[in-house]
C-alpha cells in the first residue's frame, strides 16, 4: 500500500481542513498520516477511515510563532526566547518568513518514514510548507494553493519561487487561484494545475438529514458561513443591515464561523447601530448543512477567496446567493442577475444586491430552480491523485 503524508497547521473548523477531509475520505488504497504544527483537531472524527496523526509540539517547541513563545516560556528556554525575538524583529522589518521558518525546523530532524507523496496543503511561505522540504523524505512532493497569490506582499511574492520549485507538483483550488499564481511565478507552469474540492450535492443533503438547524427567528433568513477575518468582509455587514432597517425590511441576518480576529469589533458596531435583532453570530459548526437548507438567501461578503466552498453548498440546496467579485465569485456567478447577484466590495454595493435580492421574489424562484437543477459533483477529481 502506497504512503501519503499531509501537512498543515491544524484541523480547525474552516474550508481548507473541510477540503482536506473530503479527499482523505475519498483517497483509497494509501495508508494515510497527518502532521500538524498545532495541537488542535477538532474535525478528526469526520475522517471516516484509519489513519496516523503527529503533532509537532510533542516533539519540539513547535513551527508556529504563538506556540514556540508560549512553549519557550513554559519549559524556561531563555535563550530560545531571546533568539526567536530577534528573528520575529527581522521578519518584522524584511517580512521575509524564510530565515523565522528555518529557525523553527533546525530543532527537527527528518521524519524516519519514507512516503510516496508529501503534501503541504496549507501551501505558502508556511513553515509547514519549509517542512514538507526540508524534513519529510518522499518519492513525491505536492503543495496546494488556496489564495490569491497577487495579494502577497512583494518579499513573498520574490522568496517563493524559491521555495516552491522543490515541489513535483502544485495544485490549485480554482481556475483563478492558478492564474494569480502563473502570474508570479510562469516558470512553474509545467507543474501546476487546478485541483477543485471533492464534493457532491448527495453527501450535502445526507449531513443535512435529520437535524435541525435551530434559527431563532422564524421569518425571512439570510446566511453567511466563513471565519471571522478580515478577508471575509462581515465589517461590511452592519451598514447593509442598518440601511435595510431603515427601509422596512423584515428579516434575520446569520453569521456561523469561527472568530479569526474580529468578532470583537463586530459585536461592538452591531451595538452602535442596535440591531441585535437583525444579526446573530452563531460561531463555528461543525455541521452547517442544516442552516444552508432552512435559511432564505445567502450572501459572501469576501474580499478574497481561493476557492468558495460555502457557495457551493448554499448552490447545492438551491439558495439564491449575492457574493461580491473577490478573485473566483464568477467561477461561481456567471451571469449577473440569472444565476445570482455579483456586488462590488463595499457596503453600499452589497446593500443594493441583498435589496434587489429582497424586493424581487422571482428573481430568487429562478435562481433556485437553476441551482437544484445543476449538477454538483467532484468526486472525478480524486483521479488526478492517483496520476500523480
Amino acid at each position: 500500500m502506497k504512503k501519503a503524508v499531509f501537512v498543515l497547521k491544524a484541523l480547525s473548523n474552516g474550508g481548507i481542513e473541510h477540503s482536506l477531509i473530503n479527499l482523505i475520505n475519498s483517497i483509497e488504497n494509501y495508508d494515510v498520516t497527518i502532521i500538524m504544527s498545532k495541537h488542535q483537531a477538532p474535525l478528526l472524527p469526520l475522517i471516516k477511515k484509519p489513519i496516523k496523526v503527529k503533532y509537532l509540539t510533542d516533539t519540539g517547541l513547535g513551527i508556529d510563532t504563538k506556540i514556540f513563545i508560549n512553549e519557550s516560556f513554559s519549559n524556561k528556554k531563555w535563550l530560545s526566547l531571546l533568539q526567536v525575538s530577534w528573528r520575529i524583529g527581522q521578519f518584522l522589518i524584511t517580512k521575509n518568513m524564510i530565515p523565522l521558518n528555518n529557525f523553527y525546523l533546525d530543532a527537527y530532524p527528518l521524519e524516519e518514514e519514507e512516503y510516496d507523496i508529501a503534501i503541504s496543503y496549507d501551501g505558502g511561505l508556511r513553515a509547514t510548507t519549509s517542512y514538507v522540504i526540508q524534513k519529510i523524505k518522499a518519492k513525491k512532493k505536492i503543495m496546494w494553493v488556496h489564495e490569491d497569490y497577487s495579494k502577497l506582499v512583494k518579499v513573498e511574492k520574490e522568496t517563493g519561487g524559491a521555495i516552491f520549485k522543490y515541489f513535483d507538483q502544485i495544485f490549485c483550488v480554482s481556475k483563478g487561484a492558478k492564474d494569480k499564481f502563473l502570474e508570479l511565478y510562469p516558470e512553474l507552469k509545467n507543474k501546476t494545475e487546478v485541483f477543485y474540492s471533492i464534493y457532491s450535492k448527495n453527501t450535502f443533503y445526507k449531513k443535512a438529514l435529520n437535524e435541525k438547524s435551530n434559527y431563532s427567528y422564524k421569518g425571512f433568513k439570510i446566511l453567511t458561513v466563513a471565519r471571522l477575518g478580515q478577508e471575509k468582509g462581515h465589517d461590511l455587514i452592519p451598514e447593509v443591515i442598518s440601511k435595510l432597517k431603515s427601509g422596512g425590511y423584515k428579516f434575520h441576518w446569520y453569521l456561523i464561523g469561527d472568530d479569526d480576529g474580529v468578532k470583537s469589533k463586530l459585536e461592538k458596531e452591531i451595538k452602535n447601530r442596535q440591531i441585535e435583532s437583525y444579526l446573530s453570530i452563531m460561531g463555528g459548526k461543525v455541521n452547517p448543512f442544516p442552516y444552508y437548507r432552512d435559511c432564505d438567501i445567502y450572501v459572501q461578503p469576501s474580499r478574497q477567496e481561493g476557492y468558495c466552498m460555502s457557495m457551493v453548498e448554499a448552490m447545492a440546496f438551491g439558495k439564491p446567493i449575492i457574493a461580491t467579485n473577490f478573485l473566483t465569485a464568477k467561477e461561481f456567478i456567471l451571469n449577473h442577475g440569472k444565476d445570482g447577484l455579483i456586488a462590488d466590495i463595499s457596503s453600499q454595493s452589497l446593500y443594493e444586491n441583498v435589496k434587489q435580492m429582497l424586493d424581487d421574489e422571482q428573481l430568487r424562484m429562478s435562481i433556485s430552480k437553476f441551482y437544484l437543477q445543476k449538477t454538483i459533483d467532484t468526486t472525478n477529481e480524486i483521479e488526478k491523485f492517483y496520476a500523480i
